[in-house]
């Protein structure tokens, strides 16, 4: 079974991540939010859907988001940060609570702010070694900024 980093652990995967719009949904899949929003009457139960970079929280407004596990944000190149945004965005001013996982070309060395904006899992591509990546999965010891666990920033904290 394929793993994942979720909450600080090496765990394994329970959904799958479904990037074909045209397949079949099942109770374990996390599909597309397009796909989502315009069949979600005909689609059944899912384990959540993903938001490619690009399409915004908007749509998701007026959305119970509290009935997905998991909504997972695509990162289709590492330089890309819109996924940041988003995640802040589900946390914030959605109100989301459940699992945030950040999927597809992101590295290692952002998981601590990747943790800051709001993300508590992380499904890495194939070729990156979860046990070196786990290293890296701690928020920094002081940040000078607030963030969506201590939104104070320092000098409210002192």
């Amino acid at each position: 079974m394929p793993k994942l980093i979720k909450n600080g652990e090496i765990v394994d995967n329970l959904y799958t991540w479904q990037q074909d719009k045209e397949s079949a949904a099942s109770e374990s899949a996390i599909v597309p939010m397009s796909k989502w929003l315009t069949e979600q009457d005909n689609i059944g139960p899912v384990a959540g859907i993903w938001i490619d970079a690009g399409e915004g929280t908007e749509a998701l407004a007026e959305i119970d988001l509290n009935q997905f596990d998991v909504i997972g944000v695509n990162f289709p190149a590492f330089v890309d940060g819109r996924g940041f945004s988003y995640a802040r965005l589900l946390r914030e001013r959605l109100g989301y609570k459940g699992e945030i996982r950040a999927l597809g070309n992101f590295i290692p060395d952002q998981l601590g702010y990747l943790l800051r904006v709001g993300f508590n899992s992380f499904q890495f591509n194939d070729e990156v070694d979860l046990e070196k990546a786990l290293v890296l999965h701690k928020s920094f010891s002081i940040a000078y900024q607030g963030d969506v666990n201590e939104p104070r920033p320092m000098f409210l904290r002192r």
